[in-house]
């Protein structure tokens, strides 16, 4: 996937812009709080709807404005042209139309124009909870799998219902309904998680093998809250929580609760790693995540990477350059060039207020 123009209008503090890009290495460069991280953000908007630096679109609109609008125009693996047309306002309220047609689902839509980003705020992936993990790990399977983000949907959903039901009080028999439509989703989501993680812990740790030099090992580690492998388990184990639930007034144990680990030398990395350590980890999952989209969709996905090399040493920042896929089309952002020799080597924007000048 290649991104050939974008037209962009009323985003945080961006007026309005329009750009074309010519390249496969696109850097933003100029001061902190000029708009260059705003703009990235922007393009990952193509990707999933949503912004890589907050839940929710509050904020995004320009102030004083009622509405931003975004347009796209990408060129696909076998350089057919694509369009996507997104405009949001304050509140939230989306309109999507892709190639010419109005889309209502988000699973519609998941998939067809990935990226990939990277940001010094992927830190709360090691040192948050869970919570963070396990929206990490939905979201790159969704966009992988249709099938994963219908079954997380649908588990969500008896979820709510569930903990509804536990709250006020209902009868048994309510509650099996709703268990036996909760059950087969997430015996489903189990096992595409424990089919991907080995696949990303091992693109995990050729990355970071390659940012270090060779000289550490990482890894990932899943970590189900409740594993059972039958329906009937299911059955019977959500039968056997259901007084505990009732008391606490929701669903304590099931895929809702699960996490992983990230293992520096084979030690857990929140407690362990250093902040050095840390970064690297981080970096390589989000390589991973480019490396497990290529191969699960054969779509190669942009790289958002947003002053990520301005957070790396020296030698993991050398490293990391020769991490870069060819084949992908990067946009960067910094203060300044990674290295002063690299000034040619990218199609370079100088941005000001929101501005973007190409020089």
């Amino acid at each position: 996937m290649r991104l050939l123009n974008f037209n962009l209008e009323n985003f945080r503090n961006v007026r309005s812009a329009n750009l074309v890009f010519e390249t496969d290495r696109v850097f933003l460069i100029g001061p902190n709080g000029q708009g260059k991280t705003n703009l990235l953000e922007a393009i990952g908007m193509s990707s999933n709807l949503r912004s890589f630096r907050k839940s929710g679109t509050e904020g995004l609109v320009r102030d004083e404005c009622d509405q931003c609008r975004m347009f796209f125009r990408f060129a696909d693996e076998k350089r057919n042209e694509r369009e996507i047309l997104l405009s949001f306002r304050p509140k939230g309220e989306k309109s999507l139309v892709v190639d010419g047609e109005k889309l209502s689902k988000l699973g519609d839509f998941l998939g067809e124009f990935p990226s990939v980003a990277l940001s010094s705020r992927d830190f709360r992936l090691v040192r948050d909870g869970p919570s963070e993990r396990r929206k990490w790990l939905d979201l790159l399977l969704s966009t992988a799998s249709a099938e994963y983000f219908a079954n997380l949907q649908l588990y969500h959903r008896a979820l709510r219902e569930r903990n509804a039901l536990l709250k006020k009080g209902g009868r048994d028999r309510e509650l099996d309904a709703f268990e036996q439509a909760l059950i087969p989703s997430a015996l489903l989501i189990q096992k595409m998680r424990i089919e991907s993680l080995p696949k990303l812990s091992g693109l995990l740790a050729e990355s970071y093998a390659a940012l270090s030099a060779k000289q550490e090992e990482a890894s990932l580690e899943y970590k189900p809250d409740l594993f059972l492998e039958s329906e009937q388990e299911w059955s019977q184990r959500l039968v056997d929580e259901r007084a505990k639930d009732r008391i606490m007034g929701n669903t304590r144990r099931g895929p809702h609760r699960d996490d992983f680990t990230f293992l520096a030398d084979g030690r857990d990395a929140r407690t362990f790693a250093s902040e050095g350590q840390q970064r690297g980890l981080v970096l390589s999952l989000r390589l991973a995540e480019f490396f497990f989209i290529r191969q699960v969709r054969d779509q190669i996905p942009l790289i958002l990477a947003d002053d990520v090399l301005g957070e790396l040493d020296d030698e993991r920042k050398a490293n990391f350059k020769g991490l870069l896929p060819s084949g992908a089309q990067v946009f960067a952002s910094g203060t300044s060039f990674p290295s002063p020799d690299e000034a040619n080597e990218w199609e370079t924007f100088r941005v000001s207020s929101g501005t973007f000048l190409k020089s």
